[in-house]
């Protein structure tokens, strides 16, 4: 059985008893205790606690339950990734690092990073490529910003302990990273949710501060270079190290619930920015030898070739979603050396032209994004293909 860190759900159910709600009530409905929940490293069963979301969100009078638990949650909750993020040198790493060990959190869901101007941090089912549920995207997103606002604003010593709040005033309406890209107005360029725009959008103003877009392809924060090269005060390479290689451990020690097919996929999603995602750079990513991920890939009965073509795909079909994505963009953001070699290319994988399959597969009527927001910017959404997954509730 899959499992989540503790930590998401011990802050839903702070969030339900400041709202009066019978916290030992919640527990019951999801079949777990509170020593259960209040231990800082305990993993809990999936399944339990997506139960214990679902009557909390049922009981609970605030529609926006999981923005509101994140924008509460402490820094130093999530031990590992906040500590992890607030040694790296800028935001930029740091939410690279955090895209890297996701997993630690909810085995279920993963973050890709795609380069890129701007860049595009993407969540989504780790097997399936679906978008996640709701909460999961508020919550998710809510906890990110306001960790990165906290480690680009704050003193070492403030980032760095763990009674540091989360709740960061990011000042008035609209503020983005600004011209140094740090401090508490840290903010993405905008932030993109899958799920349609609610009657009160105020709520999502207030805490991220920055453009939003509803009823998007893809649930991603849309990241200018400015925001990334945010610098950290408590940078500290030493002491990254020694955490890095305990979140690697952590992560060594996790169920293996994917073949190597997967891990392949996600390797070349993160590589697709930099050009043709060759042998040497998928290898070099998944810590094996060249020799050693060919032999690996045979076994399985698969190629390198076949994946990039998979992951292409996925990702075009993603782009051509999106109607402020031209087609020759996306040959270029795909690595293609013109647009022609990727209309043969996207013809061979699926049987008809980019141009016939946007004509095809139009993007929602309900997409809507606020006023003052661009309909789209480039980058890459890195939406993988894969395998079967559960509706996760924030881990």
């Amino acid at each position: 059985m899959e499992t989540v860190l503790s930590v998401a759900t011990r802050a839903v159910l702070d969030a339900c008893a400041r709202l009066g709600l019978d916290a030992e009530e919640l527990l019951s409905a999801g079949g777990l205790t509170r020593a259960e929940v209040q231990g800082p490293d305990n993993r809990l069963p999936a399944p339990r606690v997506d139960a214990l979301w679902r009557a909390a969100h049922a009981r609970a009078n605030d529609p926006l339950l999981a923005l509101h638990a994140a924008e509460a949650l402490p820094f130093g909750a999530y031990k590992v990734l906040d500590f992890v993020a607030a040694s790296s040198a800028t935001v930029g790493e740091a939410l690279r690092r955090v895209a890297t060990y996701f997993a630690l959190v909810d085995p279920r869901a993963s973050l890709v990073m795609s380069e890129g101007e701007p860049a595009e941090l993407v969540m989504r089912a780790r097997d399936t490529g679906a978008e996640p549920p709701a909460q999961a995207q508020e919550f998710t997103f809510a906890a990110l910003v306001t960790r990165m606002r906290i480690c680009a604003g704050a003193g070492a010593g403030t980032c760095m302990d763990p009674s540091a709040g989360a709740g960061v005033d990011a000042g008035a309406e609209g503020v983005d990273a600004g011209a140094e890209g740090g401090g508490a107005s840290w903010s993405p360029a905008r932030v993109d949710f899958t799920f349609a725009a609610p009657r009160d959008t105020d709520e999502y103003q207030r805490v991220f501060q920055t453009k939003i877009r509803f009823g998007s392809p893809v649930a991603r924060l849309i990241l200018p270079r400015r925001a990334l090269t945010a610098p950290i005060s408590s940078a500290n390479a030493m002491l990254l190290a020694v955490l890095e290689d305990h979140a690697r451990r952590l992560l060594e020690e996790l169920p293996r619930r994917e073949g190597l097919a997967a891990r392949v996929r996600e390797a070349i999603a993160a590589e697709l920015g930099d050009g043709e995602p060759g042998l040497s750079r998928v290898a070099r990513r998944l810590a094996m030898s060249e020799r050693t991920l060919q032999r690996r890939l045979q076994e399985e009965g698969r190629t390198l070739a076949g994946l990039v073509d998979e992951v292409r795909t996925a990702v075009a079909k993603a782009h051509l979603s999106d109607p402020g994505v031209a087609a020759s963009e996306v040959a270029w953001l795909l690595g293609f050396s013109d647009q022609s070699a990727f209309t043969r290319a996207f013809r061979r994988w699926t049987g008809v032209t980019p141009g016939v399959w946007r004509a095809r597969h139009k993007a929602p009527k309900d997409a809507t994004t606020l006023p003052g927001s661009p309909s789209t910017l480039p980058g890459s959404p890195s939406t993988l293909p894969g395998a079967p997954s559960g509706r996760m509730m924030p881990g």
